[in-house]
């Protein structure tokens, strides 16, 4: 049986750049991390370790090496895609500071990633589920609590508030944004983690998701 390595030692906060898993070679690393989405994002109860390794092409004993345990893996997973998915927030031009536009954008951007990039978004719909159940101690302080939103915390911190009704509070205002948001986002999670299911009810949530920004735009902007 592989000697498997103290969990503790893969669990924690860290640089994706600086796991171990980045000195293998690249070739056989990106199919590694590729196989192990794929696996994941059958659920992280259903994930198999056996499958990832024999389609992966190495040993058992060579992922406990890089990873640990299970868990370890699924936290490796979980910073690499929030990692991508804030690469591609990063090249988003948010020429404003509309909180309710660069919303929209950015929902918009994490659509084309789920087809540029399906195994990662279909990871994190997944792993949202997962959290409590791989981390109930809590998740690392680098890692933020997938049902929140990934992105909207980071908007709404760079809002002009200028655009806000001048006789409401603006603080209070946008946190009226943000629990909408967390509320609609939650409401999907709560559809199931099946991805064709989400990809096959896009346009009519996507309709519903502009309504809700149109009403608070009408609410809480002047």
């Amino acid at each position: 049986m592989a000697r498997k390595s103290n969990n503790t030692d893969f669990i924690g906060e860290y640089e994706i750049a600086d796991h171990k898993i980045m000195t293998m070679e690249e070739e056989k690393r990106e199919r590694l991390i590729m196989e192990a989405l794929k696996e994941f994002s059958k659920g992280y109860a259903y994930a198999n370790m056996d499958e990832i390794v024999k389609r992966a092409g190495i040993s058992k004993g060579l992922l406990f090496h890089y990873f640990g345990t299970k868990k370890g893996v699924f936290l490796f997973l979980l910073k690499y895609t929030l990692n991508i998915v804030n690469t591609k927030f990063e090249e988003i031009v948010l020429e404003k500071n509309d909180v309710l536009q660069n919303i929209w954008q950015a929902s918009k951007m994490e659509l084309d990633l789920s087809f540029e990039q399906p195994y990662v978004m279909d990871f994190l719909v997944k792993a949202a589920f997962s959290l409590k159940e791989v981390f109930p101690e809590g998740l690392p302080k680098d890692v933020p609590d997938l049902t929140a939103g990934i992105l909207l915390d980071r908007i709404v911190k760079n809002a002009d508030r200028s655009l806000l009704r001048s006789d409401i509070d603006a603080e209070k205002a946008q946190k009226i944004i943000l629990w909408t948001m967390d509320g609609f986002m939650n409401s999907l999670l709560a559809c199931g983690g099946d991805i064709e299911n989400y990809k096959s009810h896009y346009d009519q949530w996507m309709k519903e998701f502009e309504g809700y920004l149109q009403l608070l735009r009408k609410l809480l902007y002047q």
